[in-house]
């Protein structure tokens, strides 16, 4: 063995000269350490606070978090030693201790081991009411529940259910469906690995119908093992296949072995509830709790669902106040299923806003649902208040496409394009692709509110883009050729018809029926057979149909071409294909009255009742107007009254000023005033048009008194009168009734008039403020 005394004395030395000045710079090292340190944090150790069951006393500091010896420990670590132990009220009064727990919050590094300690905890309840004031971060909440779903902890995850009511923590669609997910995840067992994969057979089995393979499943699982999500699985087979009583028997099973819980009962729910049994289904959410059990927020959203959709208004109110009373807050879920109920009452709406209105993050969901109801129930502005909070909330809350397209159509309907240009450009920032279904909403914005051009554009502009050019379809381009018809720009028609030609897109009916119709409007009637013959050369051939040939009549009607109309009926009832209706019939007498061809209406009135069709009060129109201007006005008059009576049809104010007009041009000015009290018998309405052609008609055939009488009858002033505010006449006849009367009797007339007015507004308090004798003359 070598001793010190081997070893050569000079070597000695050295060795311990070394080693001398290697700790000297060592020491001197940590010095120059230790220092940095405390001038940057500040920080000086107390004398060490005696700790008692893990609390420091009043007034002790903490050193700072990370820094620990033997002897001293920091908060932090003393919560987590206070929880492993199981002491949460020692552990929640250190909390209040720290610095960062202000107004009850719980930092982010304690907060799921507590929460996971009082989900375990053997009485829970205590353990609750200890953290109930405290605030607790969603993240924290999720990070506990995944870790009781991955440890396949079914007891902890049906607790964390209950703690996220009673803490009235805000949770998203995602993380509802993962605490339900760890509160019926198999238990760790011999059986928990096969677990999910036999779950995933039996609802497969379910999905193709195959009810008889999912119970063959749970039986051989069954022998081996049994677990309540074996059952709730089996049932669930049993409730979406249909057999109700199947699942009710599994029930029975399931709850007799003791492992009924709260997935039971709400598998058997959903089965009593698609049946309608809504009794049965309430009657199993009352018995709940004497089990034991808390119901979840898919038992409230079951039943909730129910009345929502039967429109059970006051059902579904009582669902909301059960969740309250159980101190379940309502999610963005809970808004959906009530705003899904197509609620038409404004008040109801306002109601569910109101709970909206406490859920924050707002969805995109909730607010499509928010949307639909706004567009339906006419609130635009609710609408543009929440699209503003969900846009607040950022890009990660963009709308989907179909959003996007519902707003565009609803503020379209209003005419507010700023809105829908803005709505439109924030889609584009938002980087949300367009569908077809949205740029036709934006396309029929546009060409509703006569912006066509723009509409053209805009269509043009994503046909260039290769990503966006499928969605300019034959159905944008026919709204687009609709806006140019209704403008008469026919030259805008054939330019835009040409350019589908040449993009390949292919017209349908819709499209060659619409440029017929801006032929028909614009007289272009000469560019028919071209377009007539581009149907029957197109792959397919496009076939008329009754708007085409509608269409047809109208436009050479309209061109004083009535013979080819008439050939046109012809050749379709020829042919035997089509039917006409009473627009082709109407069209037809519309052209006899400008060609003043009665012989020829009065043969297509008969082919009318020969077809079927019923004529209406427009037609009697237009045979009373014809037959009025051809000095026919005993057959006018019989033919209204053979019409009523075979059809028993209500002669309407329309047909009664044709027929006041025809006695006029008759010179039959007598038998035009019999037809006031006519009117006035039957019920009917007169307006200001009737009483002014009935003043203006009798004072050019010598009738002054007849004139003066029926005047004052519009004003309220003499019997018979209508009902309701009286109408008046309009100015130009009022002017040429006072010139025919002479000076005085004119004035005594206008003063009555205006005697009239003042006594109308005494006795309805203003109301009569809009009535006609107070327009300006």
């Amino acid at each position: 063995m070598v001793t010190i005394a081997d070893v050569p004395s000079s070597f000695a030395f050295v060795s311990v000269t070394e080693f001398m000045r290697v700790m000297w710079m060592e020491v001197a090292i940590a010095c120059f350490a230790a220092m940095i340190y405390v001038t940057l944090t500040g920080y000086l150790p107390n004398k060490k606070a005696k700790v008692v069951d893990g609390k420091l006393p009043k007034g002790a500091k903490s050193p700072p978090a990370g820094q620990t010896d033997q002897h001293d420990q920091t908060t932090p670590q003393l919560v987590a030693k206070a929880i492993r132990q199981g002491k949460i009220g020692s552990a929640v009064a250190l909390l209040q201790e720290m610095p960062d727990a202000i107004n009850g919050y719980v930092p982010a590094n304690v907060a799921p081991r507590l929460l996971m300690a009082v989900a375990k905890a053997p009485d829970f309840e205590e353990a609750m009411a200890l953290i109930q004031k405290l605030e607790f971060e969603t993240r924290a909440f999720e990070a506990v529940v995944t870790e009781a779903k991955k440890n396949k902890d079914p007891a902890a995850g049906r607790q964390l259910q209950v703690m996220a009511g009673l803490l009235s923590i805000p949770m998203s669609p995602e993380l509802l469906s993962l605490v339900e997910k760890a509160a019926t995840a198999p238990a760790n067992s011999a059986t928990a690995e096969v677990g999910p994969a036999i779950v995933k057979e039996i609802r497969a089995c379910a999905q193709s119908g195959d009810l008889p393979g999912a119970i063959s499943i749970f039986e051989k699982q069954h022998k081996r093992a049994t677990t309540s999500w074996l059952f709730n699985s089996v049932m669930d087979a049993c409730v979406e296949c249909g057999d109700l009583e199947k699942a009710i028997e599994y029930f029975g099973e399931v709850s007799s072995s003791g492992l009924a819980d709260v997935i039971s009962y709400n598998t058997l729910m959903k089965g009593y509830l698609s049946k309608g049994q809504i009794k049965d289904a309430e009657q199993l959410f009352a018995d709940m709790p004497a089990k034991g059990l808390s119901p979840t927020l898919a038992s409230f959203h079951g039943l909730l669902n129910f009345h929502a959709t039967a429109g059970n208004r006051t059902g579904a109110w009582k669902v909301v106040e059960q969740m309250n009373a159980a101190s379940v807050s309502p999610t963005s879920v809970t808004c959906s299923i009530l705003l899904k109920g197509k609620l038409d009452s404004a008040a109801d709406i306002n109601k569910v806003l109101s709970l909206v209105d406490t859920i924050e993050p707002m969805d995109e969901v909730l607010f499509h649902h928010v949307a639909d109801s706004c567009i339906r129930t006419n609130q635009l502005h609710l609408l543009s208040m929440y699209h503003s909070k969900l846009s607040s909330q950022g890009k990660s809350c963009a709308l989907s496409a179909p959003t996007y397209g519902s707003m565009i159509k609803a503020f379209g309907q209003k005419w507010d394009m700023k809105r829908v240009r803005d709505l439109w450009a924030d889609m584009i920032h938002q980087g949300v692709q367009p569908t077809a279904i949205t740029l036709g909403c934006m396309i029929e914005a546009l060409v509703a509110n006569r912006c066509t051009a723009e509409a053209w554009k805009l269509a043009q502009q994503m046909r260039s883009d290769e990503s966006t050019k499928p969605l300019v379809n034959t159905v944008i381009y026919s709204t687009i050729l609709k806006g140019f018809s209704n403008a008469k720009e026919t030259h805008k028609v054939m330019a835009l018809y040409e350019e589908m030609q040449k993009e390949g897109v292919r017209p349908n009916n819709i499209t060659y029926n619409t440029i017929l119709n801006a032929f028909a409007q614009a007289g272009a009637m000469d560019r028919v057979p071209a377009l007539l013959q581009d149907m029957k050369t197109a792959v397919p051939p496009a076939e008329p149909d009754i708007v085409t040939y509608s269409t047809l009549v109208k436009g050479f009607c309209n061109s004083g071409a009535l013979n080819r109309a008439m050939k046109i009926l012809k050749e379709m009832q020829a042919e035997g294909k089509i039917s006409p209706d009473e627009v082709m019939f109407n069209s037809l007498l519309d052209g006899c009255f400008k060609e003043q061809r009665p012989t020829e209406a009065l043969q297509l009135l008969e082919d009318m009742k020969a077809a079927g069709v019923r004529p209406s009060n427009f037609t009697l129109s237009m045979l009373v107007k014809l037959m009025g201007r051809c000095k026919r006005l005993n057959q006018a008059f019989s033919i209204v009254e053979e019409i009523s009576k075979e059809y028993g049809l209500k002669v309407n104010i329309q047909v009664y000023t044709c027929l006041i007009q025809a006695c006029f041009n008759n010179r039959q000015g007598l038998k035009a005033v019999s037809l006031y009290d006519k009117i006035i018998s039957e019920g009917v309405l007169p307006d200001e048009f009737v009483y002014s052609a009935l003043v203006q008609g009798c004072l050019k055939t010598g009738l002054v008194p007849q004139a003066l009488h029926i005047a004052k009858n519009a004003f309220g002033l003499a019997q018979p009168t209508c009902k309701g505010t009286p109408p008046g006449i309009n100015p130009r006849s009022l002017d040429e009734l006072v010139y025919a009367l002479g000076k005085t009797e004119g004035k005594a007339f206008l003063d009555e008039v205006q005697r009239g007015k003042s006594q109308a507004k005494g006795s309805s308090k203003g109301k009569d403020s809009n009535a006609p004798w107070n327009k300006s003359r």
